[in-house]
């Protein structure tokens, strides 16, 4: 099964050292909103002073697959 990795930032890289091993890229897309939202739930504040915050997921080779970013207007 393969190994991806959700590294999150707002400012600050918070890189995934550890991975999570997941069936197929669909998978992985699907972990990647609950990333977001679970943080973006959990920290708001940071959000916030930020006004940003991407998690961008890659492979075992540190190959990036996708990214989703989240940006504040206003």
């Amino acid at each position: 099964m393969p190994r991806y990795f959700f590294h999150t930032e707002d400012g600050r890289r918070f890189p995934d050292r550890e991975g999570t091993e997941l069936p197929d890229l669909e998978a992985a897309k699907a972990s990647a909103l609950v990333v977001l939202s679970e943080v973006l739930r959990d920290n708001p504040d940071e959000f916030w002073a930020h006004e940003r915050f991407e998690v961008t997921v890659t492979d075992e080779a540190n190959q990036k697959l996708f990214s989703i970013n989240m940006f504040a207007d206003g």
